[in-house]
C-alpha cells in the first residue's frame, strides 16, 4: 500500500491504465467544503457515487449520471469517460478490475452486504468467461478492535460455515471477526487475486473516519477510474 497524508493507494497495478485511490480524513478536513466538483478535478473525470444501504445491489452503468443511484452498493463499469466513488469508515471498500483494464467496479462492504453475499453476487455477475480480476481492500476496521454479537456470529455461520474460521471467540455470545480475510476468501474462491490495506480505520485517526471508535457521521471516499479509452 501506498501511503501519503492525503492518499492511499495500492502497491500493484490493479489493471492496466486503472488508478485507485482513498482520500484520507486529512485531505478531507482540510477542506472546508467538499464538492463533486473537487473529486472530479482529482480524476478528471465526473464521479458517479450510490447511497449505500449495507445491501447486494450491484448496478451496471453505461453513462454517467448527477445522482447517486438509489439502495445501491456496489457499481461495475466499462466506461472511461467517469469514474466510480464509494464513501465508508469502518466498513470495506473493495475496488476490482479486470487485469486487462477493460471493466471496473467498486464495492461497499460491511458485515451486512458481505454476509449476505455482495461477493458472490459480483463474481456471478461479471467473473464470467476466464476474465482475470485483481481486487484491493482499502483500509477498514481491524480484527482487534471489530467485536460482534452472537447475532452476527449466526448469521455467517448459518449462511457459510467456513466463515468461522475468521471469528475469534472472546467471551459468552462476543466474537472478534475478521472483515477483510472472510472478504479476501470469498474473493479467492473466484481465483481473483487480492491485496489488501493492514491500516486500521479505528486506530489511526489522524488519516481515517470510524463511526466504531467515534461515530464519525464522515466518510473517506475511495476512487477508481479507467485511464484507457477501449
Amino acid at each position: 500500500m501506498l501511503l501519503t497524508d492525503h492518499f492511499v493507494e495500492p502497491d500493484f497495478d490493479l489493471g492496466k491504465g486503472v488508478t485507485c485511490l482513498m482520500l484520507t480524513r486529512k485531505f478531507l478536513d482540510e477542506r472546508s467544503q467538499i464538492s463533486s466538483n473537487l473529486v472530479s478535478s482529482i480524476t478528471g473525470k465526473p464521479v458517479q457515487f450510490m447511497k449505500q444501504v449495507h445491501g447486494v445491489n450491484i448496478k451496471t452503468v453505461n453513462s454517467y449520471t448527477d445522482e447517486p443511484f438509489e439502495e445501491t452498493d456496489g457499481i461495475f463499469t466499462k466506461s472511461s469517460y467517469f469514474s466510480l466513488g464509494v464513501q465508508t469508515a469502518d466498513c470495506m471498500p473493495l475496488a476490482l478490475s479486470a487485469v486487462d483494464g477493460s471493466e471496473i467496479a467498486l464495492l461497499h462492504v460491511g458485515w451486512k452486504g458481505l454476509c449476505d453475499g455482495i461477493i458472490e453476487s459480483f463474481l456471478t455477475k461479471y467473473v464470467t468467461n476466464n476474465k482475470q480480476y485483481n481486487a484491493w481492500i482499502g483500509p477498514c476496521i481491524a480484527i482487534s478492535n471489530y467485536e460482534v454479537g452472537k447475532d452476527v456470529y449466526d448469521k455467517f455461520c448459518r449462511a457459510d460455515p467456513i466463515s468461522e474460521t475468521n471469528f475469534k471467540i472472546q467471551k459468552k455470545g462476543k466474537w472478534k471477526l475478521d472483515l477483510r480475510l472472510e472478504a479476501a476468501r470469498r474473493l479467492k474462491l473466484g481465483n481473483i487475486k487480492v491485496s489488501s490495506s493492514r491500516d486500521c480505520t479505528f486506530e489511526n485517526d489522524a488519516l481515517y473516519y470510524s463511526y466504531r471508535n467515534n461515530q464519525s457521521k464522515e466518510r473517506m471516499i475511495t476512487l477508481i477510474w479507467r485511464n484507457n479509452e477501449k
